[in-house]
């Protein structure tokens, strides 16, 4: 098994400088075809993350649609994430001409722009990377805790082309510090907040799609100690894929009481919520966002894969 995940690892590897070398000189008309001629492979062979995603929009929208409307929007998310892919290989030469000339902001963003510190909360929608990197080449970039992938030579390449726009990335190992310090100085971080923290780890339970769902805190906690209001943003696909546009909600005022904490993470999964809403094919629905269970939830609405959280005694 480590023989062949050292060998897959090398494969990952040689793809990657493939696409580096082809990808960037593809006309942007081919890039959208191309993605959504793999995504349509992945969708069709990909079983397993099929089968997720269509179950995560039963748990999300029931009845309300057909079995065909669940199935086109479960696609759109592998064309969607696919698009996100060849875009980082698409943006990593000629950035800053290609970035703004593909990708705008919305006037609703200067509730992030006009703001710091702030705290931007956005999700795996659209292109959150791209996101990223356009307001770091207008000097407004945030400074965001980047996961290692498990591939070291993938997530080198990866660190570079985020970085190399001017967009500060902190190591997961004292990133909160790097935040909080940020922060404090009047500056911008983002975090990424439709992933699974356990209570153990940070993370809270509130409601998403009117299930409860583990969600960190780290949000909160940093508006709480720094002062800075909480603005939800994302980066929805147009025209196809042709183009992309960042806009931002209304800002999320922190103040302190006893149910706070509570309060605005759930203020927050729900700002999310109605951004996929707005476009549900644009959101990873291949990500095990119902994994657990809590005590006193109704286990029949949750998805196949899910399982029962049990608290870890202290």
């Amino acid at each position: 098994m480590k023989t062949w995940r050292q060998i897959r690892k090398v494969g990952e590897a040689i793809l990657v400088c493939i696409g580096m070398v082809l990808i960037p000189f593809l006309p942007r008309g081919v890039i959208v075809r191309l993605s959504h001629l793999l995504g349509d492979i992945g969708f069709a062979t990909c079983g397993k993350l099929k089968r997720i995603g269509l179950a995560n929009i039963d748990v999300a929208f029931g009845n309300s649609l057909s079995s065909q409307q669940k199935a086109d929007i479960v696609r759109g998310s592998f064309r969607t994430f696919t698009l996100v892919v060849l875009d980082l290989f698409w943006f990593s030469i000629f950035s800053s001409k290609r970035i703004p000339a593909y990708l705008s902001f919305d006037s609703s963003f200067n509730n992030y722009f006009d703001r710091a510190p702030v705290i931007g909360a956005t999700a795996h929608f659209g292109n959150w990377e791209a996101m990223g990197q356009a307001a770091a080449l207008l000097g407004k970039g945030p400074l965001a805790i980047a996961t290692p992938l498990d591939n070291a030579f993938i997530d080198w390449i990866l660190r570079r082309w985020r970085k190399h726009t001017g967009q500060g990335i902190a190591e997961r190992s004292g990133g909160i510090r790097s935040l909080t310090k940020l922060l404090k100085q009047g500056g911008r971080t983002a975090l990424l907040m439709d992933q699974n923290t356990l209570p153990d780890e940070g993370g809270v339970f509130v409601n998403f799609f009117g299930l409860p769902v583990p969600v960190s805190k780290g949000a909160y906690a940093l508006a709480a100690w720094s002062g800075a209001d909480i603005v939800p943003a994302f980066c929805r696909t147009e025209d196809g894929g042709m183009r992309y546009v960042a806009y931002a909600l209304d800002p999320i005022k922190v103040e302190k009481s006893a149910d706070a904490e509570i309060r605005i993470t759930q203020a927050v999964s729900s700002a999310i919520e109605q951004a996929i809403r707005t476009a549900p094919e644009q959101w990873l629905w291949m990500y095990k966002r119902w994994k657990l269970i809590p005590e006193g939830a109704p286990s029949e609405k949750y998805p196949f894969y899910a399982k029962k959280y049990i608290q870890q005694e202290k």
